[in-house]
Formats: C-alpha cells, structure tokens, sequence
C-alpha cells in the first residue's frame, strides 16, 4: 500500500512539474477563437512591425523570470543573451522597440486584461480574467 501511496504521489508531482515548464500565450481580443502556431508567437514577440497590422502588441516578464526563460527556450528557441542583443540592435538602429516587461506576472496580467490587443504568457494553468483568450499552449 506505501509503494502504491508512493508512486501515485510522485506521479501528481510530476504532473504539477510538466505543467510549470508549459506556456500559455494570452490575449485581449475580441475573436475567441484566435490561434496562433509556435511560429506565429515567435514572430509576433520578436517583430514588432509584424503585429501593427494586427491591432497585437506584446508584452513579456522581465529577465530572470521563469516563466520568460522558459518561453525564449521553448517559442523563441534563442538563449536570453541573444534575445537582448537582437534587441540592442533593433534599438540602435531605430527598427524596432522589444515588448514593454513587468516585474510580476499579476502586473502583467493587469496590463493584458486593461489594453485591447495585448498578448502576453503565462505559466499554464494560471487562472485568467474572464476575458483574455488562450492563443497558443506550449507542449
């Protein structure tokens, strides 16, 4: 009965542990049956221009926040140095401006829920404001 109690344990944590390393990207649109692909989400939080013509603008978790290393590792798939340096270039070339960051993740789901066309991510399974639509679920 322990090892049954035991294994069944270390199963929900396991579980618990898979879903903290998942991503949900979230927006404030009026289309609830929006969808988006890996390589939409990548696009859409690394060119800005890309998303003018959507009404979309992103917003994403300081560096040094879980949820963001987990996100650049899965959907942007480059390490946070690159994605700074990327940055730095766009800024200093006057291309492009990286998404406005939040300290908190309650901040930024403040800021998402407040302004039509704000898509962000969050950890997945997090509870969210009646109105903010799943996008995209990293796997």
């Amino acid at each position: 009965m322990f090892r049954y109690t035991l294994i069944v344990l270390l199963l929900l944590g396991a579980r618990a542990a898979i879903a903290q390393d998942n991503i949900w990207v979230v927006a404030n649109v009026s289309e609830s049956s929006l969808a988006f692909t890996k390589a939409d989400v990548r696009t859409l939080f690394m060119n800005n221009s890309y998303t003018q013509g959507m009404g979309l603008h992103p917003v994403a978790m300081a560096p040094g926040n879980r949820s963001r290393s987990i996100f650049n590792a899965k959907i942007i798939t480059l390490p946070e140095s690159r994605i700074q340096s990327y940055w730095a270039q766009m800024r200093f070339s006057s291309r492009m401006t990286p998404p406005k960051e939040f300290g908190t993740l309650e901040a930024m789901l403040a800021y998402i829920a407040n302004n039509k066309g704000a898509v962000g991510y969050v950890p997945a399974e997090t509870e969210l404001p009646e109105h903010l639509t799943v996008i995209y679920k990293s796997l």
